[in-house]
C-alpha cells in the first residue's frame, strides 16, 4: 500500500514539474471507447515509424558514401557484408512506405473527428509531416545509385522544374547545376539525412512543446493511460510485423546505374506509384508541371482547411468546413488509391511489361546473391603522389588484400592541371580528370576516335549536333573564347586510354 502511495505521489510530482501530462492529454483528445479508441492509435504508430526512420537512417549513414563512384558499392556492402545490414536497410525502406500510409490514415481519422476545426495545430502539423516525409522518401530513392535511383532522380528533377514560377531555379538548385552530376547525389544526401529530418524534428517539437492545445479535466487521466497503452500495443504489432517482413524481403537494389541495360522499366516505391501513373496520362513537361502543381494544391488546401471563412462560405453551403473537407479528402484518397491500383493493373495486364519487370527482379535478386566485389578506385594525382591505387573495400574493411587485381585505372599523359575553363564548364559532367560520370562519357582516349582531332574538338564544342552528339551535350559557342576552347581541346587530346595496372 505504501509503495502504491509513493508511486502515485511521484507521478503527480512529475506531472506538475513537466509538460508530459499536458502533452499526453493534448495528443489523446477527448475520450473514446472500444473500436473508436483503437482506430485512434495511428498517432502512436506514426511516432514509432518516425523514430525507426531516424535510428535506421543514422546506422546506415555510417557506411554510405555519397558519390556517384562509391554510393552503389557502399550500399552493396551494407546488403552483403555488414552485420544485419540488409535487415536495417529493409526496415528503413519499407518503414518509409508504411509511414506515408499511416500518416494518410492519421489525417483521415482526424478529419472524421473534425479535429481540423477543434485542433488546427494538430491538423497542420500532421499535414506538414506528410509533406516532409513524402519529400524525404523522394530524395532517399536516389541514394543507392542503381538504375531505379537514376530514374527516380530524373522524376524528382522534372517535378522541381514543374513548380510554378520557381521551377527553373528549384531544378538548378536541386541538381547543383544544369544537369545530373556528382553534386546532385551530394545534394540529395544532405536533404535526406540533414535538412528534411531536421525540419521534421522541429515540426514535432513545435507541436508537442510550443503550440499545445491543452484539454483540462482530471476525469481524463485514467482514460489517457488506457489510450497510451493502446497506442503502445498497436505500434508494437506494426513494428514486429515490419521486422518479420524485413527478414524475408530485401529492399530493392539492382546493378549500378552505369550498367543500365536497354529496355529497363523504372518503377518507384509504392507510395509514389500513383504519381508515376499520373505522369503516363500527360505529355512531356506538362505531366511533371501538372503533378507538381497538383501536389502543391493538395497540401495548401489541407493546411488552409481550419482557416476557411465560415460566414462567407455559409451563403453557398450549409456546413462549409465539413463539405469542403469531404471534397478535398475524397478527391485525394480517390486519386491516391485509384491511380495506385491502375499502375499495378497496367503492369500485370501487359505481358511484355510483366515479363520485363520479372527479368529486372530476377537481375536484382541475382545481384544480391553474388558475393560482394570491392571496386578499385583511383585517387587524383594530387592525392596519389606515387601511392598505390586503393580499394574501396580497404577503407571499409581494413583488408589491404581485398580487390580485383585485374582492375583498370585511368591515367593522364600530361602532368599539367586541367585548364580553368575546363574545370568551370566541363568537369561537372566529364569529371575533374576526364573520367566521366554516368550518363556522361569519359574523355580518356577520345583523341583516338575518328574525327576527334584538336580542330574537331574545338568545332564540336561550338556545334555538337554536327558531330552526332545530342543533349545534354550543349554548345559553348559564344560562352568560351577561342583561346579557352583551344586550351581545353589540347588538354583533352592529351588524355590517354585506361591502362591495366597490376598491384
Amino acid at each position: 500500500m505504501a509503495n502504491e502511495v509513493d508511486r502515485t505521489g511521484l507521478l503527480k510530482r512529475l506531472a506538475r514539474s513537466t509538460a508530459l501530462d499536458e502533452i499526453s492529454r493534448s495528443l489523446l483528445d477527448e475520450p473514446a471507447e472500444r473500436l473508436s479508441a483503437w482506430l485512434r492509435t495511428t498517432a502512436g504508430i506514426v511516432a514509432m515509424l518516425l523514430a525507426l526512420q531516424f535510428v535506421t537512417g543514422a546506422l546506415l549513414s555510417f557506411y554510405y558514401l555519397p558519390s556517384t563512384a562509391g554510393a552503389h558499392t557502399t550500399i552493396a556492402y551494407i546488403e552483403k557484408v555488414a552485420s544485419a545490414g540488409y535487415w536495417f536497410r529493409s526496415l528503413h525502406h519499407f518503414g518509409s512506405q508504411l509511414l506515408t500510409l499511416f500518416l494518410v490514415l492519421h489525417l483521415a481519422q482526424m478529419f472524421w473527428r473534425r479535429a481540423y476545426a477543434r485542433k488546427p495545430v494538430a491538423w497542420i502539423a500532421a499535414v506538414l509531416l506528410l509533406a516532409f516525409v513524402t519529400g524525404n522518401g523522394a530524395t532517399g530513392y536516389s541514394l543507392p545509385w542503381d538504375a531505379r535511383a537514376f530514374f527516380s532522380t530524373r522524376i524528382a528533377e522534372g517535378m522541381a522544374n514543374g513548380l510554378p514560377m520557381i521551377g527553373g531555379a528549384a531544378r538548378r538548385w536541386l541538381l547543383g547545376g544544369t544537369e545530373i552530376s556528382p553534386l546532385t547525389l551530394v545534394r540529395f544526401y544532405a536533404l535526406h539525412l540533414l535538412v528534411i529530418p531536421f525540419i521534421i524534428l522541429l515540426t514535432v517539437i513545435a507541436r508537442l512543446f510550443i503550440f499545445r492545445e491543452i484539454s483540462a479535466g482530471e476525469e481524463r487521466r485514467a482514460w489517457a493511460k488506457q489510450q497510451f497503452a493502446r497506442n503502445a500495443i498497436a505500434a508494437s504489432v506494426v513494428f514486429f510485423s515490419l521486422a518479420l517482413f524485413a527478414t524475408r524481403f530485401h529492399a530493392p537494389l539492382g546493378p549500378p546505374a552505369t550498367e543500365l541495360l536497354p529496355g529497363y522499366l523504372p518503377r518507384p516505391g509504392a507510395q509514389f506509384l500513383w504519381l508515376f501513373q499520373l505522369l503516363k496520362y500527360l505529355p512531356g513537361r506538362i505531366a511533371t508541371a501538372a503533378a507538381a502543381t497538383l501536389l502543391l494544391v493538395i497540401f495548401v488546401a489541407l493546411i488552409a482547411l481550419p482557416f476557411l471563412n465560415k460566414s462567407t462560405s455559409r451563403e453557398f453551403m450549409g456546413r462549409p468546413l465539413r463539405r469542403i473537407g469531404q471534397t478535398i479528402f475524397a478527391a485525394m484518397l480517390a486519386l491516391f488509391f485509384t491511380l495506385t491500383a491502375l499502375a499495378y493493373i497496367a503492369d500485370f495486364s501487359n505481358t511484355r511489361v510483366r515479363e520485363q519487370l520479372a527479368r529486372q527482379r530476377a537481375d536484382e535478386q541475382a545481384f544480391l546473391n553474388q558475393p560482394f566485389e570491392p571496386v578499385r578506385m583511383a585517387v587524383t594525382e594530387e592525392q596519389n603522389a606515387g601511392e598505390q591505387v586503393q580499394d574501396t573495400a580497404t577503407s571499409i574493411t581494413g583488408n589491404s588484400n581485398a580487390g580485383n587485381s585485374n582492375s583498370q585505372t585511368p591515367s593522364v599523359s600530361s602532368s599539367s592541371q586541367p585548364p580553368a575553363a575546363y574545370t568551370k564548364s566541363c568537369s561537372s559532367c566529364h569529371g575533374s580528370r576526364g573520367q566521366g560520370f554516368f550518363p556522361y562519357p569519359k574523355l580518356l582516349g577520345v583523341s583516338a576516335k575518328p574525327n576527334r582531332t584538336i580542330e574537331d574538338l574545338i568545332a564540336l564544342m561550338n556545334n555538337p549536333e554536327a558531330y552526332g552528339l545530342k543533349p545534354p551535350m550543349k554548345s559553348f559557342a559564344g560562352k568560351l573564347s577561342e583561346a579557352e576552347e583551344r586550351e581545353i581541346a589540347e588538354w583533352v587530346e592529351g588524355l590517354k586510354k585506361p591502362q591495366g595496372r597490376q598491384r
